[in-house]
């Protein structure tokens, strides 16, 4: 079955379409369009196609992106650096009660996640086990 597809691009008139001739520079100038054309698509193809290079460049740009936030973050800590310091010398108990916080906190996450793994896990085997009581699936 030979039909249009509806992504198919228009027809080009042909000097037979249109009903009259065209000059010679009128199809040299629509031919050098036409090669224009196909050269940025051949190249959108190759880039498209040229997967490693593609990944190089994101990571060159990621490793910029990361570089240039490092170097925020120590200029940031820098300028802080001596007002942390004279807080950690002028409020020691502050200091520990928040270190103490902090590490309950991270503590109890940590033991939160353990457990919904361990119940995520029983519930896989339970589920695996139901399974495989008449080889279907239904109990």
């Amino acid at each position: 079955m030979t039909g249009s597809h509806p992504a198919d691009p228009a027809p080009r008139s042909t000097p037979a379409a249109s009903g009259a001739e065209r000059s010679p520079e009128e199809l040299r100038d629509e031919l050098d369009t036409l090669r224009a054309e196909l050269g940025e698509t051949v190249e959108e193809l190759a880039h498209r196609v040229d997967v490693p290079a593609r990944v190089r460049a994101k990571r060159e740009e990621t490793t910029a992106r990361v570089q240039e936030q490092v170097t925020q973050a120590r200029e940031v800590i820098a300028e802080k650096a001596p007002t942390v310091e004279a807080a950690l010398r002028d409020r020691p108990g502050l200091v520990a009660g928040i270190a103490l916080v902090l590490s309950y906190l991270l503590v109890s996450r940590l033991r939160r996640r353990k457990a919904r793994r361990r119940l995520k896990a029983a519930g896989i085997a339970a589920t695996l086990a139901d399974v495989g009581k008449d080889g279907n699936g239904t109990r």
